[in-house]
C-alpha cells in the first residue's frame, strides 16, 4: 500500500473527524468523552501551527486514512523543545507500517524544527500503542494511574518520551 502525507487542509476535515470520532466512541485511545463537532478541526489544526500536521493518503483510493501531528508540550517558551506526537490511522489500516512512517515524518520534521523531545500520552489500554512506541525508541517514564473515565471504566495514561 502506498501513502503519502498532505499537510493537513480543509480537504481532509471529514475524514480526519470520522477517523477520531471512531476512537472516540469506540475506545480509550482518544480521550475526549463524546464524539466531537467537524469545527474540532480548526482547533486540531491550530494547535500544531508552527509545528507540523499532515493527513495521510491512501494514493490508491485517494482517501484520507489518518493524520499525526505534533503540537506543543506546553505553551511556555520554557518547554519549546518537547512536543506531543498524536496519530489515528483507519482501522482497516492499522499494523501495516503506516504508523512508523508518520513516526519517522514527525521526527524529522521535528528535528529541522529544533525539537529534541517527543512525548506520548497513551491510554494504557491501549497495548497495541504502548508496545508501537517502545519498539520505535520511546521508554516509559510514568504512569498516571486512575486518571481517565470513559466507556463505564477507568483507566491511567502512560507517559512516554524519545529524546532525538
Amino acid at each position: 500500500m502506498n501513502i503519502v502525507f498532505e499537510k493537513l487542509g480543509t480537504e481532509h476535515q471529514k475524514s480526519v473527524m470520522e477517523i477520531f470520532n471512531y476512537y472516540i466512541t469506540t475506545s480509550t485511545a482518544a480521550f475526549p468523552p463524546a464524539p466531537l463537532p467537524e469545527q474540532f478541526y480548526s482547533m486540531l489544526i491550530k494547535r500544531s501551527e508552527g509545528l507540523c500536521a499532515y493527513g495521510i493518503v491512501d494514493t490508491e483510493t485517494k482517501q484520507t486514512i489518518g493524520f499525526c501531528t505534533l503540537s506543543p508540550f506546553h505553551p511556555f517558551s520554557t518547554f519549546q523543545t518537547t512536543v506531543d506526537v498524536s496519530y489515528f490511522i483507519a482501522a482497516d489500516y492499522t499494523a501495516k507500517g503506516i504508523g512508523a512512517k508518520c513516526l519517522a515524518l514527525l521526527e524529522k520534521e521535528g528535528k529541522d524544527l529544533g525539537v529534541q523531545h517527543l512525548l506520548a500520552e497513551i491510554s494504557s489500554e491501549n497495548e497495541a500503542s504502548i508496545q508501537f512506541h517502545k519498539k520505535n525508541g520511546f521508554v516509559q517514564v510514568g504512569e498516571l494511574k486512575n486518571i481517565g473515565e470513559k466507556l463505564g471504566r477507568k483507566f491511567g495514561v502512560v507517559l512516554m518520551q524519545k529524546n532525538i
